[in-house]
């Protein structure tokens, strides 16, 4: 299940029209909340790795955040009859004003709609999938469909109690991509039933008529877009879908951009898509309702501590730290052998498992999720590589989940060589900010401050924006690395200029480490792909 257009236009048209004015939920007396993972299904549909990690680490936060009581429901139990019974006892607690969260990990999958439903043009619903769910019938009945979504948000509207909804799951048809690594995705294949076979929804189906309205009262979060998959990323250590890591982040005060205890919508979905952005190179692009995100508050942010606060500096450092000593990438190789691997990698056998494979004879890296990433590679020039892979992963570390809004304007895709691109960066709460480049083969860049007036600029609440032209070699992944900060950087600044070759930017890992130890940073990331395609 999607943030899919047809899948929001019914909701919507059932919360249009219920003439209800909800009170902001952040004052809201109580929360409930319905949370559900499901990694175990019944074949033929593969199970996944990472959906109860995420349905715990949502309720653990929920659970700090204060919510009244909570629900958890995992795989075997995660059945369609007792997702419902549990969503209806939880409502019928709540009281008005009160708000609902119910977040999904699983399997999204599309089944055939009825004719002419104006909701669906492709003729395809949209369905979140049970654990006990079957490609046909009798299965294919254990789904949850975009309409009987709907008809549950009616009723919450009815009840006057403000929804949060986080659906963490594919909507395809598919489960391959245009990448050779073997990644898992939240997707089953497409059910093959007739609509004849189909039994009819109890409720009726939605009118679709209706406009949409901006103020629908509903926060509504989606893993992609309706045609795209969410792959499983490694976090922490662990199989995660990166928009539930990132709503529990939010839950705890990550989100919280001003510092004022309270997060609104619209600080959510920025937090929220930047880091997925970031966690899945740029390859997953999380999706939310309203399409134009408001500045109503959503939820207090009671469980962590002021973002700066001296605790959260130090657990930051501590794990970043772990994170530059500890990390080691693992790397495979296809279509030849390296004698020995470059420094900052172990060499594997199993492609699925590594963080890179460097095809010798065609001379790319790929990595897990991005797909390739470095075009033209001599063994000599793994090293850059590897150790520029190892500094993202310390500089995420380091910044503590405090991500910043760092996007290419009009979307991620790939830019060919000639073609012009903005990269944005949010306003923080920093004065200090210092931009570089990573280019593919692992080099430094250094982009700014490059004078005295530049590095001593006050960009504490202003904006940045930076036009840029694709030009010349090497084509694949380029990073543009903002880092936000409260003291000028002039070490790291010094630093950075010195390693302007990928053999000298095999520092960068510890160079990181040393200048930035000790400071409260946030760190925002632009993932350009490149290509010496004709544009």
């Amino acid at each position: 299940m999607v943030r899919a257009p047809r899948i929001l236009t019914s909701i919507r048209a059932v919360l249009t029209g219920a003439g209800l004015v909800l009170a902001s939920p952040v004052l809201a007396a109580d929360s409930y909340a319905l949370v559900v993972g499901i990694d175990a299904y019944d074949a033929p549909i593969n199970s996944l790795h990472g959906a109860v990690n995420d349905a715990k680490d949502i309720a653990q936060a929920l659970t700090k955040a204060g919510v009244k009581k909570l629900t958890l429901i995992t795989d075997k139990q995660a059945t369609k009859p007792n997702i419902l019974a549990a969503w209806k006892e939880l409502m019928d607690q709540a009281q008005p004003g009160d708000t609902f969260y119910f977040t999904y990990a699983g399997h999204g999958s599309r089944e055939p709609g009825k004719p002419n439903d104006p909701d669906s043009p492709d003729g395809l619903n949209n369905i979140l999938v049970m654990t006990d769910f079957a490609p046909k019938l009798p299965g294919a009945l254990n789904r949850i469909v975009d309409k009987e979504m709907a008809v549950l948000l009616k009723q919450a509207a009815a009840r006057q109690v403000y929804p949060i909804v986080v659906i963490d799951a594919c909507n395809s048809g598919t489960m391959y991509r245009s990448v050779t690594l073997g990644l898992t995705y939240r997707a089953t294949p497409q059910a093959k039933i007739s609509r004849e076979e189909l039994l009819e929804f109890a409720p009726p189906v939605p009118d679709v008529s209706t406009k949409i309205a901006a103020n629908d009262p509903f926060t509504f979060l989606a893993g992609v877009a309706d045609d795209k998959l969410v792959p499983e990323v490694a976090i922490d250590g662990q199989p995660r879908g990166a928009l539930s890591y990132a709503f529990s982040r939010a839950l705890e005060g990550k989100a919280d951009a001003n510092h004022d205890g309270v997060t609104t919508e619209k600080e959510l979905v920025a937090f929220v898509r930047a880091f997925v952005l970031q966690a899945t190179q740029s390859q997953q692009v999380s999706q939310s309702f309203p399409d134009i995100s408001r500045d109503i508050p959503v939820f207090r942010s009671v469980a962590a501590g002021p973002a700066g606060s001296q605790d959260d500096i130090v657990k930051a450092i501590a794990v970043a730290e772990q994170v530059a000593a500890n990390t080691q990438l693992k790397l495979a190789v296809r279509n030849g052998n390296l004698a020995e691997a470059p420094p900052g990698a172990t060499l594997v056998s199993d492609e699925a498992g590594a963080d890179l494979v460097y095809d010798a004879a065609a001379g790319t890296v790929e990595k897990r999720v991005a797909g390739v990433v470095a075009e033209g590679v001599q063994p000599s020039g793994l090293g850059g590589i590897v150790a520029k892979w190892r500094a993202i992963s310390f500089l995420q570390a380091m910044a503590g989940g405090s991500i910043q809004p760092f996007e290419v304007a009009g979307g991620s895709r790939t830019f060919n060589r000639g073609e012009k691109l903005t990269v944005g960066l949010a306003a923080s709460n920093h004065r200090f900010m210092t931009l570089f480049n990573l280019p593919p083969n692992g080099k430094v860049e250094f982009l700014y401050p490059t004078s005295q007036a530049e590095r001593d600029e006050d960009w504490n609440g202003k904006p940045f924006t930076l036009p840029l032209q694709v030009r010349d070699p090497p084509f694949g992944a380029e990073h543009l690395v903002a880092i936000l900060s409260d003291q000028p950087l002039d070490q790291l600044h010094t630093a950075l200029q010195k390693l302007s070759s990928p053999q000298a930017a095999q520092d960068l890992p510890d160079t990181l480490k040393n200048a930035l130890s000790g400071q409260s940073v946030t760190v925002g990331i632009a993932n350009v792909f490149t290509s010496a395609g004709t544009p």
